[in-house]
């Protein structure tokens, strides 16, 4: 036993042997097989760290004490935790059990931890185990944090009291609502496995597998994201899914596969800056790097834009697709192959529909458009293919 830890036990057991004197003591004579628990008005502990510095307090209107068990009973506590010398997270619970004179504090009940500061996450659960010692508080029984948009979940917690790094166990459950739909009704989950997270720095890291999912007012995925791992920042709203990254659209009977990608949960943003490709029926796109506003339903090719179907194909710088209409939207040094005359049409910007089985119908309304085709050789030299211009023109 050190130091430190004998100073902490003797300060609590003056403290509760102080507070024996002043409360309500039966007076009938004790039994000689166990004596009765002292009963009190009040209970104050308090923890001082090896700087001089107050490290944790708890109070309670009522408790009992176990002499020859060294266990005090506490009804309704309330403490504070310290990080240098100043109040970081208040707790509340039903029911306190201090174990060996504050060696472990073990809380019940409606367990509740607020943050004094930052975010002011709201950390609950139904059972903790506090080892005051070791800084260390692990919620065991239904963990959960809140913001004022957000719930994380998880089997179990466990929180570091001086550096705020929270571990999340078991399967972590990410939930985040926006309007006034409320924690009732989010539109967006995230799922991982063991989960690290500072409550300072925003910092995140989780294990796969990921499973992130859109959903309408009805509950019917919009779109749903599958990964290797996470990684990113809570404050900023950026967390990287790492590769192999699927993306699938139900609706749409969409797919994009990409390397690691970007979900901005804040902005409901997902992006990539690494080469992709993605399937809708039998129409394939691929690219440099895509960003999609799932929002708005836009999803835009920053580079290299390829968009492959039967009989025809088409590049182009950028390229922008809006599932919620289906238009379809090629810019910059067009270019439109299609297989029937070996034709060629060239333009600097093309619109495009998306119809059935996922096939794209391209136009060109009030722009210039040049297209050159080749015919058979036995036509008469009349027919030989020559450019033209015109405008619009669809394929």
């Amino acid at each position: 036993m050190n130091l430190i830890r004998s100073s902490v036990r003797v300060r609590v057991a003056l403290l509760i042997s102080s507070l024996m004197l002043t409360g309500c003591v039966s007076e009938k004579p004790a039994s000689t097989v166990q004596a009765p628990p002292f009963v009190f008005r009040s209970l104050k502990l308090e923890q001082k760290n090896k700087q001089g510095l107050m490290d944790w307090s708890l109070n309670s209107p009522e408790a009992r004490y176990e002499l020859t068990r060294r266990l005090v009973r506490a009804r309704e506590p309330v403490g504070v935790l310290f990080r240098n010398g100043k109040p970081s997270f208040r707790v509340r619970s039903d029911l306190a059990l201090v174990v060996n004179d504050g060696e472990q504090i073990l809380l019940e009940g409606d367990v509740r931890l607020q943050q004094l500061n930052g975010s002011k996450l709201l950390i609950q659960g139904d059972r903790l185990r506090w080892r005051p010692e070791q800084g260390l508080l692990l919620i065991e029984q239904r963990p959960r944090a809140t913001d004022e948009d957000s719930r994380i979940s998880a089997s179990e917690a466990q929180l570091l009291q001086q550096t705020n790094d929270l571990t999340l166990k078991g399967v972590v459950l990410l939930e985040r609502w926006s309007g006034d739909a409320g924690p009732s009704r989010p539109d967006t989950t995230l799922r991982t496995g063991l989960a690290q997270w500072n409550l300072d720095s925003g910092l995140l890291n989780a294990d796969g597998p990921v499973l992130a999912q859109r959903r309408d007012s009805e509950g019917t995925v919009l779109e749903q994201l599958r990964g290797r791992g996470l990684q990113g920042n809570t404050q900023v709203g950026d967390l990287m899914v790492k590769a192999p990254v699927v993306v699938r659209m139900p609706r749409q009977e969409g797919v994009l596969k990409a390397l690691d990608t970007t979900w901005n949960f804040r902005t409901q943003t997902v992006r990539s800056a690494q080469p992709f490709e993605a399937e809708l029926g039998k129409t394939r796109i691929d690219g440099r790097g895509f960003q999609a506003e799932l929002e708005k339903s836009t999803v835009v090719v920053n580079g290299d834009c390829r968009i492959q179907q039967p009989g025809e194909s088409l590049s182009a710088q950028t390229c922008q697709w809006n599932w919620g209409t289906e238009a379809v939207l090629a810019e910059g040094n067009v270019q439109l192959r299609r297989d029937a005359n070996e034709q060629m049409t060239r333009a600097s910007r093309l619109e495009g529909q998306v119809g059935e089985q996922g096939r794209i119908t391209f136009l060109a309304p009030g722009g210039k458009v040049e297209s050159q085709l080749r015919v058979p050789s036995h036509r008469s030299t009349e027919s030989s293919p020559r450019p033209r211009k015109s405008a619009p023109v669809a394929f």
